[in-house]
Order: structure tokens, then sequence, then C-alpha cells
């Protein structure tokens, strides 16, 4: 039997194990030295045993971080996250109030509200790219007519932004129905009910009402913590100067909306207070006829007309001619009307009645009269002869009456408007004394001439009372005694406003006290309060009653036996002054008359000025006998 190996047995092939030289042996098997791939040597530990313990660290605090984010948001920021969540459930409107209304002295409606309906849109809520956001609008304006669209509101869209526009206004019941079904199927849009305003009185009550507009941009930045974008102000006249009283006071509602924003239930509401109601002193009827007859007049330039109540101050009338219908600007909404309007180079936006500066000429001489009577320049005796004007160098100053009208009183010098007394009496000369130009501005500017009368209405000019230094700064020239004598007869620089002229005359039956024109009567407020504005009676002119008597009886004899005598028979009687200012070369003069009725005890003031009409006594005269004639039959109401 062949002999086997015993393969239990130990053999030693090449070494001592003790020596780890055996062949094919590593102490580093187990770290898997060899791993039968080439250019690999051994694989090494390269994961710290730390890695775990910091990953681990890392991620405790991550989640301690997030739960204190969670609580923060949770219970300390939770409030103001909740309102903002629910302002995408709840919204918060402001409700306009209805605007206060405007009356004249009977309680005729001069400025009211009518039902419209306003297209509101919300841009953040409308696609931001522009195809799809015009193809909605196209689809959505399509039926309103091109008027009444807010043109600058939808150019404006494409910017992103959370405050409502009104990008269409005037809209009629019916549309305003159609448009409410159409926006159902878009978001961002809103049909709302407003007030619209509306005006009675037309081009004739157009300066006084003035209008209400929408809040421009420089207007909403100003007044953005009282105002909505959506809301509208008052832009001039009473609408301008009450804004505060009839405006009233807007009320909120808190309302849930689905997520079209369509309203689905109301929370909660504060009802809005109203504008108060404002009586004004005008009386319509009146006012219509002053602007009519100025119409008739047939002046090509303007005019105006000015009823003053001459104990009180109340205006009758303040008319400016031509004027603008201020429903051109609200219900009416023509942009071919507007367009004439601003075109208009006869300027019909602009209140002659407050704001237009002209020359008074004769009708002035009545307050020269008062200066050199209480100057003692002159007494009621006094005769100065007018021979046909005044010599002053090279230079003449001619009278209206060619030779003269001989000698003269200021009784005379009133009535026949003899411009050479009044060259003297102003000026002087050689050989008599006369005011000079500082008393005779001192005195003019006493009846209130130079400066405002503190009508409650935006615009009104201050006029002009030429002084040397004046004259200095704004020519660089001295003042010459010439100067004095056109001041003297109300030509050269000196300026006056038709208001101004109307309250300088009701001083001379006021004793020489200066009054406040106004037009408000009365104030009612929502609760039922009445309130009556007070007269004002700023201050005495100082002129004595001797002095105002004779020129009282003056101012009558120039109805009687001067230029005024086409008011010689009107049904009331009258006392006044004519004037025919110079306004340039080449032009007509300015036609003006200024005067007052019942002559013996004075209750109104009529101030008549036609631009470029002429002779006062052709131009104003016929007009005024109209409105004293009006007068004497439909005598207003007292105050």
């Amino acid at each position: 039997m062949p002999h086997r190996p015993d393969p239990f047995a130990i053999r030693e092939v090449g070494g001592d194990i003790q020596d780890r030289s055996v062949s094919g042996f590593s102490s580093r098997r187990l770290e898997g030295t060899n791993l039968g791939e080439p250019g690999l040597a051994t694989l090494r530990r390269v994961i710290s045993q730390r890695v775990p313990w910091i990953m681990a660290v890392c991620l405790i605090l991550a989640l301690i971080g997030l739960v204190a984010r969670l609580g923060k948001l949770q219970l300390i920021d939770g409030a103001a996250w909740r309102n903002i969540a629910e302002g995408n459930r709840i919204r918060f409107d402001v409700v306009p109030a209805a605007r206060g209304i405007i009356t004249d002295r009977h309680g005729r409606h001069l400025a009211y509200n009518v039902p419209s309906f306003n297209l509101v849109v919300l841009p953040a809520e409308l696609p931001s790219e522009d195809p799809q956001r015009q193809e909605i609008l196209n689809d959505v304006l399509g039926s309103i007519p091109t008027e009444l669209l807010d043109q600058d509101a939808i150019t404006s869209l494409g910017q992103l932004s959370y405050l409502p526009r009104v990008i269409a206004s005037g809209i009629s019941r019916e549309l305003a129905i159609a448009l409410s079904v159409k926006i159902a199927t878009h978001t961002g849009f809103n049909v709302v009910a407003v007030g619209e305003r509306a005006y009675e009185g037309g081009e004739a009550l157009g300066h006084i009402l003035g209008y209400v507009g929408r809040l421009s941009q420089p207007e909403y930045a100003e007044l953005h913590q009282d105002y909505q974008l959506t809301d509208s102000i008052g832009k001039s006249g009473f609408e301008l100067q009450n804004e505060g009283m009839l405006r009233g006071r807007p009320g909120t509602r808190r309302v849930e909306v689905d997520a079209r924003g369509r309203e689905r239930k109301v929370f909660a509401t504060e009802a809005p207070t109203p504008g108060v109601v404002l009586e004004a002193t005008i009386d319509l009827e009146l006012q219509e006829l002053t602007y009519r007859l100025l119409e008739r007049a047939g002046t090509r330039a303007g005019g105006s007309i000015i009823v003053l109540d001459a104990v009180s101050g109340e205006l009758y009338a303040l008319t400016s001619y031509p004027g603008f219908n201020p429903n051109a600007f609200t219900i009416a909404r023509d942009s071919k009307v507007l367009t004439e309007i601003f075109n208009d180079a006869r300027r019909p936006l602009f209140n002659r009645a407050i704001a237009g500066q002209y020359p008074p000429g004769s009708t002035i001489k009545p307050f020269i009269g008062a200066a050199a009577l209480s100057e003692n320049i002159i007494n009621p005796q006094t005769s100065i002869i007018s021979s046909g004007g005044v010599a002053v160098g090279d230079q003449f100053f001619s009278d209206w009456k060619p030779g003269g009208h001989g000698p003269t009183n200021i009784y005379r010098a009133i009535a026949e408007s003899v411009n050479t007394f009044f060259y003297l009496v102003g000026g002087g000369s050689d050989t008599m004394p006369g005011l000079g130009i500082n008393r005779l501005a001192n005195y003019l500017t006493r009846f209130g001439f130079g400066r405002t009368t503190g009508l409650a209405l935006a615009g009104e000019a201050n006029g002009l009372v030429p002084t040397p230094g004046w004259k200095t700064e704004k020519f660089g020239d001295r003042w010459y005694r010439g100067d004095t004598y056109n001041v003297s007869i109300g030509q050269g620089n000196l300026t006056v406003t038709p208001l101004q002229l109307a309250a300088a005359y009701a001083t001379l039956v006021n004793g020489g006290q200066i009054i406040q024109p106004r037009l408000i009567r009365t104030i009612t407020y929502p609760d039922g309060r009445v309130e009556h504005p007070s007269v004002s009676r700023t201050y005495s002119t100082g002129i004595s009653p001797e002095v105002t008597k004779v020129l009282a009886t003056a101012l009558r004899q120039t109805v009687t036996i001067g230029s005024g005598r086409a008011l010689v028979n009107a049904p009331i009687t009258v006392a006044g002054k004519t004037g025919t200012a110079q306004a340039g070369t080449n032009r007509a003069p300015h036609a003006w008359f200024a005067g007052y009725a019942p002559a013996t005890k004075p209750e109104i003031v009529v101030v008549v000025m036609v631009e470029h009409g002429g002779e006062g006594s052709v131009a104003a005269v016929p007009i005024a006998r109209e409105v004293f004639s009006w007068y004497a039959q439909n005598r207003p109401s007292p105050p």
C-alpha cells in the first residue's frame, strides 16, 4: 500500500513562523492588504471616529434652531402672521362719505351728488405678463366709452401695486351691471357705487363752485394718510376752499372675500359721516342774470360783476366772464369740451372777479378825494381851474374834455370826472401842494388796495399800489411827479381787482369801516347744528363821517348831472362813479362802473368791469342799471 503523507503534520516552508517571515503571510491581512487589483496596495482608514459625533451635534443644534424658529413664529410672531394670512381672506374697505351739498341763499342746490359707478382695479392681481394683462383689459374695457376711461391710470397698471386704481368713472347703472357680469371671470376688478358731483348754474357759477377730480400722484403722496388713491378732492373754487368740511369722514367695512376678491360676508361696519351743507350767500337767479348781461355785452375779452351787501359783506353775485361749466370735469366728461376750455384764448378758467388786475380809471377818484379832504389839501369849497390839463416839463397831462371844465370843486370833479383837479390834489404843482405819492399810497392801502380782501376763495390777487421804492426795484428808475399824476386818475401802474373796488366802495357807506367780503351764509353740520359765520369788520380807515358825507353827495351828483346820468331814472336811487381806463395802445379802454343803492341808505354795492369795453358810461352803466333794477324787485332776504 503506498505511503501517504500525514495531513496533520506541520511542515515548515522557509523560516520560523515567529519571525513572521513565512511566505505569503501578512500581519495586515485583516486590513485587506492585497485586493488583487493593480495599482492599489492598501485601503487606509480615512474617516475619523469623531465624525459621527460632530454630525450628531450639528443635527441636534439644527433641531434646536428649528424648534426655536417654530416657537417664535407661533408664539411671538403668530398674531402678525395670522393677520397676514387673514388678510388674504378678510378685506378692510374704506367707505367714502357723501360729499356735502352746496346751496344758494334760498336753498336751491348748486352742488350735489348723483348716483354713479367706478371701475376699480388692483394692479397686483392682474397677470404680470403684458400680453395676458392687455387681453383681459381689452375684454373688460371694450364696452366702456373712451371719455369715461382714465388713460393714465390704465397705463400705470403694468406696475406691481396693491393700491387700487380707478380706471373708469361716471359709469351708468346699466353699464355697471354688464361690467359686473364680465369681471366675474377675472380677478382684480371691482365695480363700486359712488356719488358723482353735479352742478347747477353752468358757466355762471363755475368760478365760485369749482369742481372735484381724482387725486393726482403728488396729492396722494402728500395726503395718503387721509385719502385713498381712488378718492376725489376739490380742485378749485368752493370745492377746494372747503374740502375739509365738504368731504365728511369716511367709514370702514370688514368683509370676507373669496379667491377672486369677491365679497362673501360682512363682519363689521362703521358708517361714514357726510359732509356739511354749505349755504352760499349767492343768489342763483342774480348770478345767472349778471353772467347773461356780460355775455350780451358782446365783449370779445371778458368782464366781471360784483354785487355786495354793503353792511354784512355778503356777496349776492361774484361773476367772471367767460366762465366754464364744472360739469365738464365730472358728470359730462366731454373731452372735446375740455379741450375747448383749455385752449380758449379768453381764459375761461381765470377768475377775473378776484384775480383780474386792472387800472381802475376814474373809479379811484373818490378815494383820492377822501385822502385830500382828510389831509386838508382841499376842503369842500376849494375850487381849482380846469383849463384842459397840466404841463410838467415837456409833458402835458390832459383832461378828457378839450378846454377843460372851468372852476371845479370836489363835487364837480367827481361828478364830471375832472382829471385836472385830481392831478393837482394828488401830485401838486409848483404853486400848489399835493398829497404826494407817499401819502397817496398810504390812503389807498387803508382802503384795502394793494392786498387781498381775505375772501375765502383761492386765487385772489393783491393788485398794486406803486411807490418810489417799488419803481426803483422794478425798473431801476426814480419816481416823477407825472407818475403821481397817473396814479391820481387811476392809471399808470396802479391796478385793482373788481372785488377790491367793491369792498372799498362799501367803506364809503360804512362810515369808513372796512368789511370783509364773504361767500358762506350758514354751515349745517350732520348733527343738525347750524353755524352762522359772523360779519368780519377788519379795521377802520380813519376817514371821518364828514368826509364820507361829501363823497356821498358827489357820487349822487355823478348820476343826477354827471357821467352816470343813464341811471337817474332807475327804479332805485343810485350813487356811483364811471371809469374809463386806458389799457395799452391800439386797444379799447376798460369800462367801469362802481356804485351803490339806495343812495340815501345804501344796501348793496355794484361793480361792473368790461374788458376793452370802451367808455364806462356806454358799456358799464347800462349793465349796472339792469342789476339795480333786478335788486329793486327781488331784494334778497337780509343777513
